[in-house]
């Protein structure tokens, strides 16, 4: 007869949660921060520079090349922070999987495993939400701060200041100027030589496309303003005058505290130019590099690195799961996004 050391393994869960979550959309941050993997727990990046091509200098026949020095090239390096948190099964559930298994009652056995796999994929679920989490702090604000049981890290990514706006008249108000505003971000860049496509923001900044008086006339030019306007309709506005696409993104997560937080703060709006902004970066969990073998413990790698690890205990007779991930967003073109806060 199996016991709960064979069912409640790390193959098992990790062979529940990937099957559970098989259609599941990619969140908007591992779209922009693709994740990759390497070894160990150090990160380094190049950061690149914004500057415009320069023209070449004119030269002799038969002259030697002049060097060029790479202008504005900065290498970023840093350790990756560790997270980790374990999970007991439930003392009446643990009894009830043994009741059952005695009695041969496949059908309540599997009907207790699921209960038990859906607690530990939570586990592998707040994984990425700590993920997100960093990914859209660094687009939001250009750091990332991570903090609990005594530890605190604070990561800057260079957005350079110039970078940071707030708008003159709140977009709340419906006179602002928001064509004009994002014009003017997109044209500041554009002498950097960055092409501006992309914008990202929540609901609330949303609401101010349909509200704005200038976005309605032009919209429906006979209606004087009456008409209401539809967040799809400004949205196909604002991308034919500026040629930036608006995606409006409203998921949240849970802190610490319980407390439901926006992953886009109200009132903040990231421009940024096509491609990849980074990376999301998953090293190497200690468990993975020297449990993976272990008579003890029993490790599975899901999720492009999360480490799922299963040992037994004796007193109580128990089984104890552990999620781990070493993870840290890169930010390669941090200096290429314009973060701006729509309420001066």
């Amino acid at each position: 007869m199996p016991t709960i050391y064979d069912l409640v393994t790390s193959a098992n869960i990790t062979s529940y949660w990937t099957e559970k979550n098989q259609n599941r959309q990619p969140l908007l941050g591992e779209t922009l921060f693709p994740t990759r993997q390497i070894l160990g727990t150090k990160l380094e990046w190049i950061k690149g520079a914004n500057n415009q091509p320069v023209a070449l200098r004119p030269s002799s026949y038969d002259a030697k090349a002049i060097r060029r020095d790479r202008q504005g090239i900065e290498r970023a390096s840093t350790e990756m922070p560790f997270f980790k948190e374990s999970m007991y099964i439930d003392e009446r559930l643990r009894q009830d999987l043994n009741n059952f298994a005695n009695a041969n009652n496949q059908q309540l056995v599997n009907q207790v495993l699921l209960n038990i796999y859906n607690d530990e994929a939570n586990l592998i679920d707040a994984s990425e939400v700590t993920r997100e989490r960093m990914r859209m702090e660094a687009l939001t604000t250009g750091t990332i701060t991570v903090s609990g049981n005594g530890q605190s890290f604070t990561y800057d990514f260079g957005v350079p200041a110039d970078n940071k706006k707030t708008v003159t008249t709140a977009w709340s108000t419906a006179t602002a100027d928001i064509i004009g505003d994002i014009t003017s971000y997109v044209d500041a860049m554009k002498a950097k030589g960055v092409t501006i496509t992309r914008a990202i923001c929540n609901s609330s900044v949303a609401k101010c496309f349909r509200t704005n008086t200038a976005i309605k006339n032009a919209i429906y030019v006979f209606a004087q303003g009456t008409v209401p306007v539809t967040t799809a309709r400004a949205i196909d506005y604002i991308y034919n005058e500026t040629g930036v696409t608006f995606y409006v993104y409203d998921n949240v997560y849970v802190n610490e505290s319980g407390t439901a937080v926006k992953y886009i703060p109200d009132d903040t709006v990231v421009l940024m130019p096509d491609g990849d902004l980074g990376y999301t970066n998953m090293g190497t969990t200690p468990e993975e590099s020297d449990l993976m073998n272990s008579l003890g413990a029993n490790v599975s790698i899901v999720d492009n690195g999360v480490a799922v690890t299963t040992s037994q205990t004796v007193d109580p007779v128990n089984v104890e799961t552990k999620v781990s991930m070493v993870s840290l967003p890169s930010f390669e073109q941090a200096d290429k996004i314009v973060i701006v806060d729509v309420t001066p």
